[in-house]
């Protein structure tokens, strides 16, 4: 009997570590759940926060086993040796990955919503995870890419506000470069952009490369204020009588001096649309990016309140005392109001997504 009780007490703190381990995912898991919606990347944070109490939970484990303190060591230093093989072989495993995405997001690169570049992918962030990201491509499909692969090639952050759009034409040396850059600056600001400047990119043998930069007020329209800009640009040099063509155009055919520029129409009626190209191809992204704001905005509130109520300890108007309570249960209404906003959201999406 003794030796029996001696058994069991040498199994009770083991049996407590894992109780606690238990526990604490639990609890972790349970967290989570309750502040979803009210949190940026939460599933990030969680898996990050579970990955590192059970690997304290496992080593807890071993250091409480009733066995003898070599074996112990062994056993630790058995660990240790997976632990530094998964570490150097994370370049190509799932542990890459989920340390290339705790990198990622620790550095805050990007947020859901924005509009990135990685190699030839070009599009707007749906949603970040502990593994991959998903963004939303210009052709409005879907695309998940590694974040090992994130973390190993450099991406573009376009900008909100005032992001440089511009657009190359190459032109003859016969031409007036002054008559060419007034055209181009002509282009820029009836495309909707400020503050726009040309440079000469390129002295070739036959031709000179021009770019014409302009300033993006809201990059949301960033690639239909692309396509509108080539198209200024095409009819502003044409209304000037300036071709675009090869300048060894002439010397490859014929053409008795006829010039390539199409006939102007006296009057262009353009379909008014509802909503621009972008608000139909990056309808998730949009989404996402509201989403985020919305609780981006909480936590000012949060913030706000903290600074408020410690400024209530140390009141002694009561007029002043009353406002700031008006104040702080304000925002309170208006937390409760997002906080609905953002849990119906997040229903519609799971609705649309079946």
């Amino acid at each position: 009997m003794e030796h029996i009780q001696k058994i069991f007490g040498t199994l009770i703190e083991p049996t407590v570590v894992l109780l606690v381990l238990i526990i604490l995912l639990i609890l972790n898991s349970w967290i989570f759940k309750r502040i979803k919606s009210t949190t940026s990347d939460g599933n990030i944070t969680k898996g990050a926060i579970a990955f590192f109490l059970v690997l304290i939970g496992v080593l807890s484990f071993i250091l409480v086993l009733p066995i003898d303190k070599a074996l112990q060591g062994q056993i630790l230093a058995f660990l240790g040796i997976i632990i530094s093989a998964g570490i150097a072989l994370s370049s190509t495993t799932v542990l890459g990955n989920m340390i290339a995405g705790i990198m990622n997001n620790s550095m805050n690169r990007f947020r859901n919503g924005d509009l990135i570049k990685i190699g030839n992918l070009h599009g707007r962030v749906i949603r970040k995870s502990i593994f991959h990201t998903e963004i939303q491509l210009e052709d409005s499909n879907f695309i998940t890419i590694p974040n090992l692969y994130i973390a190993n090639n450099p991406v573009k952050l376009t900008r909100k506000t005032n992001t440089v759009i511009s657009a190359s034409v190459s032109l003859g040396y016969d031409i007036s470069r002054e008559k060419i850059e007034g055209a181009l600056r002509d282009a820029a600001k009836e495309t909707g952009l400020s503050d726009p400047y040309v440079y000469i990119t390129s002295l070739g043998d036959f031709s000179v490369v021009y770019k014409i930069h302009g300033f993006l007020e809201d990059s949301s329209t960033y690639f239909s204020t692309s396509s509108l800009l080539n198209a200024k640009v095409m009819d502003k040099l044409h209304a000037e009588k300036i071709e675009i063509v090869s300048p060894t155009f002439m010397n490859q055919r014929r053409v008795d001096e006829k010039e390539f520029i199409p006939k102007q129409v006296e009057e262009l009626t353009e379909p008014v649309a509802e909503k621009s190209p972008e608000d139909l191809i990056f309808d998730e992204a949009i989404k996402s990016e509201k989403l985020v704001t919305k609780k981006d905005y909480l936590k000012d509130i949060d913030k706000k309140q903290v600074v408020l109520k410690e400024k209530l300890k140390n009141l002694k108007d009561d007029k002043e005392i009353e406002r700031i309570k008006s104040t702080i249960k304000r925002y309170d209404e208006m937390k409760e109001h997002i906080e609905k906003s953002i849990i119906e959201q997040i229903e519609r999406d799971k609705d649309s997504a079946k």
